[in-house]
Parts: C-alpha cells; structure tokens; sequence
C-alpha cells in the first residue's frame, strides 16, 4: 500500500477547493452579466442570479457583499475577458505601425459579434444608473475611458497620417470608434440586426483607409 504524505493530501483537497470556489464565482458573474444586459441592473435580482447560476443566495454573498459589489465586478470582470480577446488578435504579429492599426480594426470588427452581441454592459450600467449611483457612474466613466485609451493607443500610427490644423489626435479618432461601436450595438437591438455592428466598423475602417491612402 502506498502511503500518500498528509500534506500532500491536504495541497490536493485546497487545489480541489479553490477550483470549485473559482468556478461558483465565475458561475454568478455569467449569470450576473447575462440578466443585467437582458433585464438592467434594477429589474434584476440576488434571487434570479443565484438560481440562474444554480447556487444559492449565501453563495453569492459568500463572494460579494452587496448587489452593487456583484454589478461593479462583473463590469470589470467582462472589461477584462473582452480586451484580452481583442488583445490576442493576429494583428500582434504585424510590424509596421500603420498596418498593424488597421488590421486592428479588422480584428475589432470580426470579434463584435461575440463581443457584444447581448449588448454593452457598459452601455447599459450608463443609461440606467449614471444619474442615480454616483459610485457607478464612476466606474463606468472609467471603463469607458480606459477602452478608450486603449484604442487610443492603437489608432496612434493612424492619426500620425494626418497633417494640418484639422488634423483628428488619435484620442478623437478613439472617441469616435468609440461612438460607432455604442452606437451601433443600440441599432442592432433596436432592428434585432447583429450585422450592424460589424459593419459599421468596417466603415470607419474603410473611411480612414482612404483618408489616409491606405490599401483596404
């Protein structure tokens, strides 16, 4: 008989622990994201999360301390989840500056459909509690911002194309990707058209490409 060490024993059943507390967590904060882009934040229930997500409420307070908490960790938690998707994207392997922006573009233009298909936690977070929860009105203006800084940040080789007073910074090219992507997810719910959004970043793609005499 082979005799396991009792610390060994002990590592297996805190990995096993640890991975089944991760996985309820990442259980609520589905079903969390799920119901608030379908119903909004205040329609929706500690009650229908935690059925939604097959755990019981003290479960869900297990991980978070209040309802404001869970909304608050699920925006980050799905910032996170799509800028990494958008960070892993071919356009990584690409050289030059200006093509490597573009070919971004056509990476944020392919992932959209997955990306937002629901919709825009951000958006909807913004419309509905920008007035009345100071707390996340905050934290959604910094997630806003910092999407886009980071578009910003990749549409900066663009901009360096333009020249003259009229010139747009890349922080105004940012704004306004930002612009069509928000706006574009409110058409597609609007005419249950998912295609909208895909296609309209293609045309702020196509539209710098040819300011810029850039190949499309």
């Amino acid at each position: 008989m082979v005799r396991i060490p009792f610390d060994y024993t002990n590592q297996l059943v805190y990995s096993y622990i640890k991975m089944a507390t991760n996985q309820s967590k990442e259980r609520l904060l589905t079903a969390a994201k799920e119901l608030f882009l379908a119903r909004g934040y205040a329609a929706t229930t500690v009650d229908a999360i935690s059925e939604k997500a097959a755990l019981t409420k003290g479960s869900l307070y297990y991980f978070f301390d209040s309802k404001e908490e869970l909304g608050l960790a699920v925006l980050e938690w799905s910032l996170r989840g799509s800028m990494q998707i958008l960070a892993d994207g071919p356009h990584v392997r690409i050289k030059d500056p200006v093509e490597k922006a573009f070919a971004f573009l056509e990476h944020l233009e392919k992932c959209s459909p997955k990306l937002w298909n629901g919709g825009c936690l951000l958006g909807v977070f913004s419309q509905e509690l920008a007035e009345t929860n100071p707390r996340m009105q905050k934290a959604v203006a910094g997630m806003f911002q910092a999407v886009a800084d980071d578009f910003a940040e990749k549409l900066q080789p663009i901009a360096a194309q333009f020249s003259g007073n009229q010139a747009p910074t890349a922080s105004e090219l940012a704004d306004t990707l930002l612009g069509t992507v928000e706006g574009s997810i409110i058409l597609a719910k609007a005419y249950r058209d998912s295609t909208r959004l895909p296609k309209a970043i293609r045309g702020f793609r196509l539209s710098l490409a040819t300011l810029v005499g850039q190949p499309a």
